[in-house]
Order: structure tokens, then C-alpha cells, then sequence
């Protein structure tokens, strides 16, 4: 079994983090003490750790271990609020940073992407639909400044995102436009961002999509399942 290590203090924080991975196969040690995450993670090596930005210590330890060979493998997680600035955060040496509010969609949805950089990926749950859609993001009160990013999965909870660096607004609440291939109708509803890395990719979660534009969507997603069903019995 994988295994990771958590630095906070928040216990109910630990506790969300400990069911994501406990899904995902990956075993959860916490430690809510500075010196003993340090020692624990130059004596051993585990596949991912984990950083609360709340612990007032986070980006020291972040750039403590990022010398140390046990952890030269290890994939650096920080969880912090959208007001951090991710240039400076990546900068610690941190791979991905998942956002606050933390909640059980949200943990999941990424920490399947820390899953994969661990690994092996985790093939359970809802299906996504691979695909490579552009689509338009802007802050939600600044529809003027939009950014081009492309959808690289699809489902009906949201989507993995790709896009150039620095491009992808921090803020909490997206407007996201893109039109599904083969439909004309473009889908327009409020996102969020659950997680990005430092290689240009990141997770949304659709919010509030109109009911006519979920139909639609569950209907392309209805479309390609069968499609590629069929071609698997060909």
C-alpha cells in the first residue's frame, strides 16, 4: 500500500484527508508537530506529504524536505486558500495545491490526481470521458479577463483542465463557457478550481449548470460511454 504524511493541526482536516485516501488505497500517518513531521520524513520514505497552510510552519518544512533524499520522489501537497499566490507557493516546493474549503468532493476529486502522480491510476467510480475541449474561464466579476484553457476529462461532476502558467485565476468562483463536440449549444454555468499543479493542469467542479445544459452534457456523456463500448466489441 502507498503511503503518506500529513503536517496539521486541524483534526477534522485529517480526518477528511484520511477517507480521501483511505479510497484510494493509500495509507494516511499525521503528525501535528513540526519536528517529528521533519524526522518522520527524513527516516522514511512515503509517496506523497501533505501540508495544511494553517500550520504557521508549512512553507518551512516545505523547503526543508525538498533537500532531502527520502523525499526526492514524494509528491508535495499543500492545502490552502485561493488567496495564496501560486507562483510563491510553488516556488516552496509544493507539486499541487488543493483549495480550501476542503470537502468530501472536493478531496476526492483531488486527490485522484495526486493518485495518478503516485502511480498507479484508479480505475472506480464514475467514469471520465477523455477529450480535449476548449473552453473559456474568467473570474466571476471580471468577465473581461477571460483565459483560454482546454478540458482534458470530462464528467458530470466537473473536469480536468490544461493551461498555460499563471493563467488560471485563483479566485473561488469561475464563469466557465465551452460547447461539447458535435453540439452547437454552448454550456454555460459557475465553477470552481478543487486543485492545480505546477505543469499547467488542475481540476474544476462544475457549480450551478443550468438544467438544460446538464442534460446535454449527460447526454454526450451517454453518447461517448456507448461509443466506446461498441468499438470495444468490434
Amino acid at each position: 500500500m502507498l503511503r503518506s504524511l500529513i503536517l496539521s493541526r486541524n483534526e477534522s482536516t485529517v480526518r477528511m484527508i484520511a477517507r480521501g485516501f483511505k479510497d484510494l488505497e493509500v495509507e494516511l500517518e499525521h503528525c501535528a508537530d513540526y519536528d517529528n513531521f521533519l524526522a518522520r520524513a527524513l527516516e522514511t520514505r512515503f509517496d506523497a506529504l501533505v501540508l495544511d497552510d494553517d500550520f504557521e510552519e508549512a512553507q518551512a518544512a516545505l523547503l526543508e524536505i525538498h533537500g532531502y533524499t527520502t523525499c526526492s520522489k514524494s509528491v508535495r501537497i499543500v492545502l490552502a486558500e485561493h488567496k495564496i499566490a501560486m507562483p510563491a507557493m510553488f516556488k516552496t516546493g509544493s507539486q499541487i495545491v488543493l483549495y480550501k474549503p476542503l470537502s468530501s468532493e472536493r478531496v476526492r476529486q483531488g486527490l485522484r490526481a495526486v493518485r495518478n502522480l503516485m502511480g498507479r491510476e484508479r480505475r472506480r467510480g464514475t467514469k471520465r470521458i477523455a477529450a480535449m475541449v476548449p473552453a473559456r474561464i474568467s473570474a466571476r466579476h471580471a468577465r473581461l479577463s477571460v483565459s483560454q484553457v482546454l478540458l482534458a476529462d470530462v464528467n458530470e461532476f466537473g473536469a480536468a483542465i490544461r493551461f498555460e502558467r499563471g493563467d488560471l485565476p485563483t479566485t473561488n468562483g469561475l464563469n466557465l463557457e465551452f460547447a461539447l463536440p458535435g453540439n452547437f449549444n454552448r454550456i454555460r454555468c459557475l465553477a470552481e478550481v478543487v486543485w492545480q499543479d505546477y505543469q499547467g493542469s488542475g481540476g474544476l467542479r462544475f457549480l450551478d449548470m443550468p438544467s438544460s445544459a446538464r442534460q446535454q452534457l449527460m447526454e454526450w456523456l451517454r453518447a461517448q460511454k456507448s461509443q466506446r463500448n461498441s468499438a470495444a466489441h468490434a
